[in-house]
């Protein structure tokens, strides 16, 4: 393996992080055999989840901060740092290879400089780690620290320590095909070990992560990725058949066909903003033979008026609930983006409720554990609706709020989302 390349890999995807854009690690890459990519994206994921961390670390060993327009200089810091404080590289072989990812960047500019902090950081190491803040330590922004804190003190430790290590990977069995427990027994005759989820019933987790090339029957349909925490959201309806049901905010599809899997007779419409991302709604409705009727969000659908049964509302929030399988949202949320998410939130919700028919029901679901964007938002919009009234989530899961149900993130278990049910008179 040729370790300069996954390096670079990993420098430019956190770079991008940097200039602020979230990222997938997978996009930067390309070219890279199956052994370079697993360093990658261990390098690429780990600086990226530990970037508040490193950053403290970074900005003591620094006289004045890195130019935005030096962010690879920055990024390679940063991964340098990573491989001291967390990968089994040899401290010389870590700054070394920074070094020379500076040279191959034809940034010999900052040659002196990256030495120069790493081989301190070897020195001071010590000092350097009692000077990081609490919120620093924990590898979380000081906002998000302080809210997790505030919001969830019993809690808060085991939400940090969720946040700071990746989830499980986990399965949802498709019933038309397998059980869970049926589906499983296949696994374990492949040596692909699992735990059927308590949470929810189509669901295995994996007691390690493989490609879905390994699982039997993926492309037939047999089966989908999708954390336990968000195939609840299909347990909270009971559709009839022939009954409509719309999902507003589908992309990427997988609540939709979870629930189309398991209400084969009922209608289905997916909908979304965005085209791109519709276009891995229909990839899956196609993979798993299911029957959606997916449709680009437009004008015209303004003017419904009770049209739907169901509705489900799986809004855009700050996904402070599923930081472990999105760490660069550490680094690019702003504690003033859950005022943003509210109004957003709140508005989508006002669109929705002309479109449910009398009788019906909404399931408003975020994956935040932030008041603001949960009950805060459910409250304001019971204000202004009198037609609308808590329909109670009657589960012994999570936790009861005053009008949802919370699941927090979990080392071993499921992401943190929020549910909360809504009747309309």
């Amino acid at each position: 393996m040729n370790p300069s390349i996954a390096r670079l890999s990993a420098v430019r995807a956190v770079s991008q992080v940097l200039t602020g854009h979230a990222i997938r690690v997978s996009d930067f890459d390309q070219g890279l055999d199956p052994q370079q990519k697993a360093f990658a994206h261990q390098l690429a994921q780990g600086t990226i989840n530990a970037l508040p961390r490193l950053s403290g670390l970074l900005n003591q060993l620094l006289s004045k901060p890195i130019k935005p327009k030096e962010a690879e200089v920055h990024a390679i810091l940063l991964t340098g740092l990573y491989q001291i404080e967390y990968m089994r590289t040899p401290d010389h072989a870590a700054v070394n290879e920074s070094v020379n990812l500076a040279k191959k960047l034809k940034k010999t500019w900052a040659i002196k400089l990256i030495n120069g902090c790493l081989r301190r950081f070897l020195r001071e190491q010590d000092t350097l780690r009692a000077n990081l803040t609490t919120a620093a330590e924990a590898a979380h922004s000081e906002w998000m620290y302080q809210m997790v804190v505030a919001q969830w003190p019993e809690r808060a430790a085991e939400i940090i320590d969720a946040n700071n290590h990746a989830g499980p990977l986990c399965l949802r069995v498709n019933p038309r095909h397998h059980s869970a427990g049926d589906y499983l027994q296949t696994l374990r005759s492949m040596d692909i070990d699992g735990t059927l989820s308590e949470l929810a019933p189509e669901c295995i987790r994996l007691h390690q992560a493989c490609s879905v090339e390994k699982l039997p029957g993926f492309e037939k349909g047999w089966v989908s990725i999708q954390d336990e925490a968000a195939q609840v959201a299909a347990q909270l309806f009971a559709i009839e058949p022939k009954q409509k049901v719309l999902d507003a905010c589908s992309a990427p599809g997988g609540k939709t066909c979870h629930l189309a899997e398991l209400y084969p007779d009922a209608y289905f419409v997916a909908r979304d903003i965005n085209s791109e991302r519709l276009l891995k709604v229909r990839e899956s409705a196609e993979r798993l033979g299911l029957n959606i009727d997916i449709q680009e969000l437009s004008q015209a659908q303004d003017n419904e008026r009770e049209c739907f049964d169901h509705i489900l509302a799986d809004v855009p929030c700050s996904g402070s609930g599923v930081v472990r399988r999105h760490p660069d949202i550490k680094t690019l949320r702003l504690a003033s983006d859950l005022a943003q998410f509210h109004a957003q939130q709140l508005q989508i919700l006002q669109n929705l409720w002309p479109k449910l028919k009398p009788g019906g029901t909404l399931l408003y679901v975020t994956c935040s554990i932030f008041e603001q964007e949960n009950d805060q938002t459910i409250r304001l919009f019971l204000q202004q609706e009198t037609q609308a009234s808590i329909q109670a989530i009657n589960k012994s899961w999570g936790y009861a709020t005053e009008f949802g149900r919370q699941l927090i993130p979990q080392r071993d278990g499921s992401d943190g989302l929020y549910f909360c049910r809504v009747q309309k008179a």
